[in-house]
């Protein structure tokens, strides 16, 4: 017999229902499925499948799915862009994963709150969003590297139309939403990528002691993405660069990566990767170039993950790295800057031209630019000779050490300090940090 799904729910249902009151909510969901299999009146359309078949009116096994996957900042900008369309239209939302009511993400954008749909599905009827009635589903993914896909679901013979909206909406968040661009971005270090708004923080060339011929091979290279991009692009020689910056821990490679950053940022969207988001999202970093350009891209401690093979290196980062720099993936507008504290750790194919087109040596500043940079940190304390407190300096010290020496002087001496006290404060040694002795737990 055919339950009659005006009545009232069949015994079993019921009695059901009695007994697993109270349960989980995993339980009390399996009570409603199956209360509405015996029952007969379903509520099909509170599930992804159900909302698809209500506004489209066939099986969801005979639809077809225009689907694009999508970066984290396309994700981004492709959700405002839909969030656009589902205010002009009225559209009617719903789950895209089982019953999961739609999702709504916010992000942080230097103070300012963007709220975008992130977990989502809108049905527009024909003459709204297209000639066709459509369904727009936004997908997060979870341990893929693309974090998120735009899929547009139709009826078979209106698959044109969802592919036309599938374009709009691309085009539109590329064009009107790209909140990313010209940031300053840190590269989270778990897949999917996410990339989080930060800043670089204070400081500029007049900060840095280094020589004229640094700043000159620095500018050179900036100058591939800046004013000799249109000669190369007509040339046909690529406006990609990327320098290599190298010398012993404290010489200011991290401090002129940030300076270069810096400069450029606004104009350029900034990507900061470190080693620990290097070893596993290196590809997905340059993908987002795409839509960010024209990029820096600073990668940090690069000897921590491109190996050389002949050392036995081992993983996916080197040849992630081959391919997104001069290799299969093509990519283009991007200076990448990478440090390393030991370029001999390097694979050879890391550093050949159009993947490292310059390596840039820092060596620890003679006793002028010690006496330059004392005078940076010193500006406030008249009563000390920098130049003759350098003449006195050991060999090897770095703007690092120097910065440490002063510290460790002004939090012994404050305001007193004077020339002798500051040359006993070297002697004395304290402001290197001492090896580690014993055993540890």
């Amino acid at each position: 017999m055919t339950p009659d799904p005006t009545g009232p729910p069949p015994r079993a249902a019921t009695d059901l229902a009695t007994r697993l009151a109270g349960e989980p909510p995993a339980v009390a969901r399996t009570l409603a499925l199956l209360g509405e299999l015996l029952g007969g009146a379903a509520t099909t359309s509170a599930t992804a499948s159900g909302f698809l078949e209500a506004a489209l009116g066939q099986p969801h096994t005979s639809l077809v799915v225009e689907r694009v996957d999508l970066t984290h900042t396309q994700a981004v900008s492709v959700g405002a862009a839909l969030a656009d369309l589902v205010a002009a239209h009225g559209a009617r939302l719903g789950p895209v994963e089982d019953d999961e009511a739609p999702t709504w993400t916010r992000i942080d954008l230097d103070g300012e709150h963007l709220s975008v749909p992130s977990a989502a599905a809108a049905s527009f009827p024909a003459g709204t969003a297209g000639p066709a009635d459509v369904v727009v589903q936004l997908v997060e993914h979870d341990f893929e590297p693309e974090p998120a896909s735009l899929r547009v679901v139709a009826r078979p013979a209106d698959h044109t139309a969802a592919r036309a909206l599938a374009d709009d909406l691309l085009a539109t968040a590329r064009r009107d939403k790209g909140f990313f661009r010209g940031r300053v971005l840190h590269a989270g270090a778990t897949l999917p990528l996410r990339l989080q708004p930060t800043t670089l923080g204070p400081g500029g060339r007049e900060d840095l002691v280094l020589p004229a011929d640094v700043w000159a091979e620095v500018d050179a290279n900036v100058a591939a993405l800046t004013t000799r991009a249109p000669l190369l692009r007509e040339l046909g020689l690529g406006t990609n660069r990327g320098m290599l910056l190298t010398g012993p821990p404290g010489v200011g490679k991290s401090a002129l990566s940030r300076v270069v950053a810096r400069e450029l940022a606004g104009a350029f969207t900034v990507i900061i990767v470190d080693a620990a988001a290097a070893t596993s999202v290196l590809r997905q970093v340059y993908r987002e170039t795409v839509d960010l350009g024209p990029c820096v891209v600073v990668l940090e401690d690069v000897d921590l993950y491109l190996g050389d093979r002949k050392a036995g290196a081992r993983g996916t980062a080197l040849a992630d790295f081959l391919a997104v720099l001069d290799g299969t993936e093509v990519y283009t507008d991007v200076l990448t800057i990478a440090s390393t504290n030991d370029p001999r750790a390097l694979d050879a194919a890391a550093t050949r031209s159009a993947r490292f087109d310059t390596v840039i040596h820092l060596e620890p500043p003679d006793r002028t630019a010690c006496a330059r940079i004392l005078d940076r940190y010193l500006g406030a304390v008249p009563d000390v000779d920098t130049t003759a407190v350098a003449a006195s300096l050991p060999a090897g010290l770095t703007g690092a050490d120097l910065r440490e020496v002063v510290r460790r002087a002004v939090l012994t001496h404050g305001r007193e300090l004077t020339t002798p006290r500051l040359r006993a404060v070297v002697a004395e040694g304290r402001w290197r940090a001492a090896p580690l002795t014993g055993t540890y737990l």
